[in-house]
């Protein structure tokens, strides 16, 4: 009779989790396993891991997008312009909301427009559009810092808590599983598969690659938008700059949590599991007081251990 294998590979992620996690509570029995600190944690890393759950879409195409971090700084600025401008009513929370969004929408339109009908490579029309969303911010907010304190309908989408936990962290467990959904359970995630895993093939077998590609961009530059605006409620302030760094920071998770730049491999799970990681290691320096001179060098070992 023959044996079947397991494959350990797929347990590999849980348990450089847990073992983290152990690792963190034998370090800091005191104040790392508190559900406070755990909560702060997922506060810390929702929006990039509901950003990780769009992009996931672009990175399975074999794409990429360095319009991150300009286009979350945008959408933030809009939706708090918004709400400045309709002097901080109810329905200038839904407006300014609905109109990053939007926006969002329309960046992956755009990209994906650019992409597939011109043929330029991915990371040259993001490049190019980073630019213009930054600078479309910076003349919005005459590269100023505005803040938005009121109302409370606005600042509470990045604050609340439900049973403990701030509601960012819901809203990236609804994004992650509607993510997820989308790419294992539906025909069109089983397309965004093909078409990275290999493109000619998926348009001989009669995929819309051109399609699917537009709407993964779009999906990307959506959770994109929804971030830029749970950032704007978190810091209760939008500027130029709100993004800043948040580009590097989703594809290192997606990285770390198996994804393939190259196209065809990786999972919502993954890309959450990524940014969990990260956030547990930022976290853990901070409370062993790691200086801010080795954070670099300790991150980047973490990365090479995760990713090998």
């Amino acid at each position: 009779m023959m044996k079947k294998k397991i494959n350990f590979s797929r347990f590999s992620k849980p348990i450089i989790l847990v073992a983290f996690i152990i690792i963190l509570t034998i370090l800091r029995p005191t104040t790392f396993p508190t559900v406070s600190n755990i909560a702060n944690v997922l506060w810390s890393v929702s929006v990039i891991g509901i950003m990780a759950c769009g992009a996931i879409f672009v990175f399975l195409l074999g794409g990429i997008d360095l319009s991150i971090a300009t286009l979350c700084g945008l959408s933030a600025v809009v939706c708090v312009t918004v709400i400045r401008a309709m002097n901080y009513s109810g329905g200038s929370v839904v407006l300014g909301i609905l109109l990053a969004m939007a926006i969002g929408c329309g960046a992956g339109l755009l990209h994906g427009f650019l992409i597939t009908t011109f043929q330029i490579p991915a990371f040259l029309v993001t490049f190019a559009t980073s630019m213009v969303f930054q600078g479309l911010s910076m003349l919005i907010t005459n590269n100023k810092i505005i803040g938005c304190t009121a109302p409370e309908s606005f600042t509470a989408i990045g604050s609340v808590k439900l049973l403990g936990f701030p509601l960012p962290i819901y809203l990236m467990i609804l994004i992650a599983v509607i993510g997820w959904y989308i790419l294992r359970k539906t025909v069109f995630g089983r397309q965004v598969y093909a078409v990275g895993g290999n493109q000619t093939a998926a348009e001989i077998s009669g995929i819309r690659v051109r399609k699917v590609s537009v709407v993964c961009y779009m999906l990307c530059s959506l959770t994109v938008a929804v971030g830029g605006i749970i950032l704007a409620s978190m810091t209760q302030q939008a500027a130029a700059a709100t993004g800043s760094g948040y580009t590097n920071d989703v594809i290192t998770a997606a990285v770390i949590g198996g994804v393939s730049l190259l196209g065809g491999e990786g999972t919502v799970p993954g890309a959450i599991f990524g940014a969990v990681l990260m956030g547990l290691l930022n976290n853990g320096m901070n409370l062993m007081s790691v200086p801010s001179t080795q954070t670099g060098l300790v991150k980047g070992l973490v990365i090479i251990i995760a990713v090998a």
